[in-house]
């Protein structure tokens, strides 16, 4: 697996959709608990970072 990190720039709409297709990921049960935890994770995350509309 590659460590190299790439850049993949988004406008903040862009952002945003990501975020909700998140939120819905962290709150779907069929997910194992440790899916949800890193989607919750991720979602925190991203959603410090982004500022809100």
């Amino acid at each position: 697996m590659s460590t190299e990190k790439k850049s993949f720039p988004l406008a903040e709409d862009e952002w945003q959709v990501i975020l909700d297709s998140l939120s819905n990921t962290v709150f779907n049960e069929e997910l194992t608990e440790e899916a949800r935890k890193k989607a919750k994770d991720l979602f925190v995350k991203l959603q410090k970072e982004l500022p809100r509309k």
